[in-house]
């Protein structure tokens, strides 16, 4: 600029924070759908100028980048995706000019939204958990666009509020323009969803497994145990909490394989568990539209697709001395019970609830175009007490974030908060259940996904 040249015009956007958060600096301030932000925009000039349009936008907006795959020099590959926009245009009647010091001139306007609470979209098959907005996010190796101005991750969600202003400088008649960006942070609330189809994603998900008991290598079975696992009730946090616990079901089915139970329940005493569990982390982030609900298959079909792993490690559970109760089968007649000394004509059935209790505050389960969260529940159930045996499970998991209750006042915490908790989770990754034997199981598992996330 000429040292005799005035300075440009300044646009900013100034967003009232007292009636959500009056205790909280404002760059803490997080706002939820059907939220009201209202401010003003305020223009700003040592020239007499005339406001030709003026505008402000909320926006939320998807960046995310991967490397190209299967190439020995890969290029980056990004992607932006627009998937909300409100407007408001401003009339040369909302303007009002406000007294400014000596020597310059301030133009201010009002303006108010509603956040949206879903997405507006045009394809009638988009699952009902994709079309609500997803919450603010930042994850994994950042990309800053030197051309654009613009930050791309893996993934990321980002929201704002944009103002433009088209002016005239009365005085020369020359035409400007000024663009600024107010950056919002955005968590929905959410519900829990109906269980999932697990049939729906046959290599997903382990509910079940009956393996052979005995009581060396060589030895006569002992009966065949079946182990499954439901998919727990979500894991819910209020706007205040900043940990959640649930609990999910586990079962146990013994047949015997002798005709001669007498000494079956003396047997099944006899046997202690040790039962490993954590919470798995899936982000699955893309450059193209997902072409159906993500999933771990997807990954081998849909090139543009990543995934992010995270693990969190829940509370090793020991189990010895298991209550075991005694049901016929149908065919025996009935569903009565037998003491445990009664010759078996049934099965022996055991019930635990295993415990979920995260110290942290995860982001809820959610999908978009370009971005989706999911979690499961994976359970190693290890027997001793017999030829050592594990079952292994994999079952879905919820996370949701319930709305405010009628005295619920205070503020939820930062998103970035959040995801620094998971992060530290990362780096456990290698020591899931702190045993090699779990490793190796598992390894397979996830060995294609790093091969398709390289």
């Amino acid at each position: 600029m000429d040292p005799g040249q005035a300075p440009p015009p300044r646009l900013r956007v100034i967003l009232d924070h007292r009636m959500k958060n009056p205790d909280t600096p404002t760059s803490a301030t997080v706002w939820n759908p059907e939220d009201e932000l209202h401010g003003h925009l305020e223009l700003s000039s040592t020239e007499d100028l005339h406001i030709d349009e003026i505008a402000i936008y909320f926006e939320g907006v998807s960046r995310n980048w991967i490397p190209e795959s299967g190439v020995r020099l890969p290029r980056l590959i990004k992607a932006e995706r627009m998937f909300l926009s409100q407007a408001h245009d401003m009339l040369p009647s909302n303007l009002s000019q406000r007294d400014p010091p000596l020597g310059s001139v301030v133009l201010e306007a009002p303006f108010h939204f509603i956040i949206s609470r879903a997405i507006p979209c045009t394809n009638p098959d988009s699952p009902e958990q994709c079309l609500h907005l997803p919450p603010s996010l930042l994850l994994g190796d950042e990309f800053f666009d030197e051309a654009t101005g613009k930050l791309f991750a893996q993934p990321n969600i980002t929201y704002y509020l944009r103002a433009t202003a088209n002016f005239t400088i009365n005085d020369t008649g020359a035409k400007g323009s000024q663009e600024t960006f107010l950056p919002v942070t955005v968590a929905p609330h959410t519900e829990e969803l109906p269980p999932t189809e697990t049939d729906d994603f046959p290599m997903e998900f382990k509910e079940q497994e009956t393996k052979v008991l005995r009581r060396s290598l060589l030895g006569t079975p002992l009966g065949t145990m079946k182990v499954s696992l439901q998919e727990p009730s979500a894991l819910a946090y209020d706007t205040r909490s900043t940990h959640s616990h649930t609990t999910a079901l586990l079962r146990l089915e013994f047949e015997s394989a002798s005709p001669s139970s007498n000494d079956v329940p003396k047997g099944l005493q006899g046997l202690s568990f040790t039962v490993f569990s954590l919470v798995r982390v899936k982000t699955f982030y893309s450059v193209k539209s997902f072409p159906r609900l993500p999933s771990q298959s997807l990954l081998e079909s849909f090139g543009d697709m990543r995934l992010r792993d995270g693990i969190i490690k829940l509370e090793t559970q020991h189990v010895r001395d298991a209550s075991w109760g005694y049901r016929f089968n149908p065919e025996n007649g009935g569903n009565t019970r037998k003491p445990m000394t009664s010759e078996p004509g049934g099965k022996w059935i055991s019930n635990w609830a295993i415990p979920i209790e995260v110290n942290g505050r995860l982001l809820p389960t959610f999908c978009s175009s370009l971005v989706a969260r999911f979690y499961t529940l994976i359970v190693r159930v290890k027997v001793a007490g017999a030829r050592q045996e594990a079952f292994d499970f994999e079952v879905p998991f919820q996370v949701i974030h319930t709305p405010p209750g009628k005295t619920d006042s205070s503020p939820p915490p930062v998103e970035e908060i959040r995801e620094q908790f998971l992060q530290y989770q990362r780096a456990s990754e290698a020591f899931w259940f702190s045993e090699d034997s779990l490793v190796s199981c598992l390894r397979g598992q996830l060995e294609t996904q790093r091969l398709i996330n390289r």
